[in-house]
């Protein structure tokens, strides 16, 4: 994890009001015990940004007595069954003033499925609760449990989430990758809409680990007839042997390639002839080591893409596919209009 937030930190003293809305983050590590956290959430919670953030054993100190409860269960279903977080709690300042905020985020998994940290995103909603109380968490679709990010040892691997803005959407942002026999990959990133996801999750990493391409694969996906759909997706094949990664997509996004510290979009699959096997194109491409890309959903819209084509100099002196998460969650932070989901992918050999 970096450091506490220090650089971008305002001198001692902070406005006594918190303007409604204001969305603060914050990052716990659990294998070190830190945390990292924003201006915006120490002003949230009418803090002293020059102290170090509260550790999770801390944080229950400023929430209101009635509502730690909440604030424990959610925490521990989402370090130890993986489940995101999406609820409301009361918080104690400093001042004695009570501020009613709404805390989303998700686990970050290592390679043996358990949490290694946790994000979060958290909103003042005090103008929205004139009489204090927090509501239950907002309707979403069930959770699901993201398996930890396990590829060809070719690619160094790691995702982020963004919760969007208040009201929640029908859809949440989801990204899978799936070591294929012979050490090829399946990399996928989509919203998924509907009550019965593992559904359709179970249904793509089948037809990945049958050799079924891109294309064709969303095509089945579609004849599914079930509740739930994947919609706005991207999903690739990546080939070690000869760096090859072949993609195919439904709706609007694209991967973003950074390749010598520049970024841009590779040429977009042509549309099949009327009435061909597969109704979606793919598209390929050779990979080089070191060679970036980043699989997002379309619930990123075209000036966040344009900020993120424009972070190629600092991607590239990024050492790992971590740091280059932790990059793109202060560039982008949160608020956007609905879930939106980023896959960072980075050749390494």
């Amino acid at each position: 994890m970096p450091p506490p937030v220090s650089a971008e930190r305002p001198p001692a003293g902070h406005p006594e009001g918190t303007p409604f809305g204001q969305v603060g983050r914050a990052e716990w590590g659990l294998l070190t015990d830190e945390a990292d956290w924003s201006v915006e959430l120490y002003r949230i919670l009418g803090l002293d940004p020059s102290v170090p953030a509260l550790t999770l054993d801390e944080l229950p100190a400023l929430v209101h007595e009635e509502d730690r409860p909440r604030l424990t269960a959610m925490v521990t279903g989402c370090l130890v069954d993986a489940r995101p977080i999406d609820g409301e709690f009361r918080v104690l300042r400093p001042d004695d003033s009570v501020r009613t905020v709404h805390m989303r985020g998700e686990p970050v998994l290592g390679t043996d499925g358990g949490a290694v940290s946790m994000w979060a995103v958290i909103r003042d909603m005090s103008e929205l609760r004139p009489h204090g109380r927090p509501v239950g968490a907002a309707p979403g679709p069930p959770p699901v449990r993201r398996p930890p990010l396990q590829g060809p040892p070719t690619l160094d691997l790691a995702a982020h989430h963004m919760p969007g803005a208040p009201p929640a959407t029908a859809a949440a942002g989801w990204c899978d990758v799936l070591e294929l026999p012979g050490g090829a990959a399946l990399l996928c990133v989509g919203d998924l809409t509907g009550p019965d996801p593992a559904t359709v999750l179970g249904a793509v990493r089948g037809l990945a680990l049958a050799g079924t391409r891109p294309g064709r694969l969303l095509a089945v996906l579609d004849q599914l007839g079930t509740t739930t759909s994947l919609r706005g997706a991207v999903c690739c094949h990546y080939e070690p042997q000869n760096r090859t990664f072949t993609w195919a997509r439904s709706g609007r996004p694209v991967p973003l390639l950074f390749r010598d510290g520049t970024g841009h979009r590779p040429a977009t699959p042509d549309d099949p002839p009327p009435g061909a096997d597969a109704p979606y194109g793919q598209a390929e491409l050779t990979l080089r080591p070191g060679d970036l890309l980043l699989l997002h959903t379309e619930r990123l819209g075209e000036p966040d893409v344009a900020r993120l084509l424009g972070l190629g100099p600092r991607l590239s002196t990024a050492r790992i596919a971590r740091e280059c998460v932790r990059l793109l969650a202060g560039e982008l932070g949160a608020g956007q209009d609905g879930d939106a989901c980023v896959l960072v992918v980075r050749v390494s050999g």
